[in-house]
């Protein structure tokens, strides 16, 4: 858990099951009871939400799928990629940038197209209107608004100067948040910007590569209507862009559209269609292109004019500039529940949902169980809602089901799993909420 003395740069992981054993797929036994407890689960987790005076969301890559974006095992799966035998966790490394930056800014710059061309699904609405009638305007909410203002005035200190920051915050979260892994920055479409943790950066916002002597760069957002121009049958980005190819080399170059030939989404086939609510809460206007070294094909430090790269924590990488602002924000928020959790007379009472949350980087997965733990310890009732089509299970072994446990013992456990896709799952508790809630 976050010391309560002050905000670290991550808080750890939740402690985990015996030997380090990550997140695992149930068994037979497990799969027939998951299978029979859905619905009530799903009933449940209704209750849970519509019953909670705070209420954290927490999502990953599964999440962002169901918007028809890849998620991990997919976003490679591309033939330029195959024919140099390059998967993601290959590709996705600053090393590239110095290397071979068309390599780079080719799999960057098709990413942040792909994002910015394709809507949030409609999960993000259905879980902004739940915020909106339970968690942002109670006596709560107010309470946790004042102890933020309060820790985050003791903390100024830590802040970086203003203009480091890509975006001026003014207001702060009530009680509900969101923490995510997704980098493509669509909770900005319908969260407010206080309410958000992106523990892995995003990429509307760019960094100088040389951030560790660039002192005066910060990091900044990316203008509003840049796309960049990457070759799709390459998958290289020109520093230089090239002329629009003619039909036939586009058609030539096509890759499968989703669901085509049994195609899942992968860089470049993504559902696309277009986004209307594009950073809506993003606080600010975006900035002109020359203004942010946007002025050609491969992004250049806004101070130094040396080489930039999106704000985003890969494989590898040491020289991530995080958003100083944002990671205050969500220790400030934590520490406020604590406290509102230590106080409160009943005691209160906390959901978590945690949606598309998988194996491969389990940064929110442990986020979850360590929130569960530190607020469970406050004295306050929490529960883990976990929507996962395959590891719906709790990872911690306090809070995971042993082999042979029936329908009754899984619908008790601290971590609540239901096994399904995230919007299927949302649809289907807020088919499930109180008048209240629901739409």
């Amino acid at each position: 858990p976050a010391p309560l003395g002050g905000p670290p740069s991550e808080p750890p992981p939740a402690p985990r099951r015996p030997m380090g054993a990550g997140p695992s797929s149930p068994s037979d036994s497990l799969l027939g009871a998951l299978a029979e407890s859905r619905e009530e689960a799903i009933r449940r987790a209704a209750e849970l939400i519509s019953g909670a005076d705070v209420f954290l969301l927490c999502t990953g890559a599964g999440f962002s799928a169901d918007s028809g974006l890849a998620v991990y095992a997919d976003v490679a799966q591309v033939e330029a990629y195959k024919n140099r035998g390059l998967s993601y966790h290959d590709i996705c490394r600053p090393d590239w940038l110095e290397s071979e930056p068309e390599l780079f800014w080719g799999f960057w710059g098709q990413c942040f197209n792909d994002y910015r061309n394709t809507a949030p699904h409609e999960g993000y609405a259905i879980l902004d209107r739940w915020a909106d009638r339970r968690f942002r305007q109670t006596p709560v909410a107010e309470s946790i608004r004042v102890r933020i203002a309060k820790q985050l005035e003791e903390w100024r200190h830590r802040f970086e100067d203003p203009s480091k920051e890509p975006y001026i915050v003014e207001d702060h979260a009530g009680a509900f948040f969101a923490f995510t892994s997704n980098v493509d920055a669509h909770h900005f479409d319908w969260f407010r910007a206080c309410e958000i943790r992106e523990c892995h950066g995003n990429t509307e916002v760019y960094q100088c590569d040389n951030a560790g002597s660039c002192t005066s760069s910060g990091i900044w957002r990316a203008p509003a209507d840049f796309r960049f121009a990457v070759d799709r049958a390459t998958m290289l980005a020109p520093a230089t862009a090239a002329a629009a190819p003619t039909p036939e080399e586009a058609d030539a170059a096509r890759m499968p559209q989703v669901g085509e030939n049994g195609a899942a989404p992968a860089i470049g086939r993504v559902r696309g269609g277009g986004r209307s609510t594009t950073l809506r809460h993003m606080p600010g206007t975006a900035p002109e292109a020359a203004a942010v070294g946007f002025v050609g094909n491969h992004p250049t430090c806004r101070a130094c004019g040396g080489p930039a790269r999106p704000a985003i924590l890969m494989f590898g990488d040491g020289g991530w500039s995080d958003s100083t602002a944002q990671s205050l924000r969500w220790a400030a928020w934590r520490r406020a529940v604590v406290d509102e959790a230590e106080a409160a007379m009943p005691n209160l009472k906390v959901a978590i949902l945690e949606i598309g949350a998988g194996g491969n980087v389990t940064t929110v997965r442990n986020m979850s169980e360590s929130v569960l733990s530190d607020f469970t310890k406050a004295g306050a009732e929490v529960r883990l809602i976990r929507v996962n089509p395959d590891l719906p299970l709790g990872d911690d072994a306090r809070y995971a089901p042993s082999d042979g446990d029936d329908k009754a013992r899984l619908l008790e456990l601290p971590v609540l799993s239901i096994m399904g896709r995230g919007l299927e799952s949302i649809k289907g508790i807020d088919a499930a909420m109180p008048a209240a809630m629901a739409g």
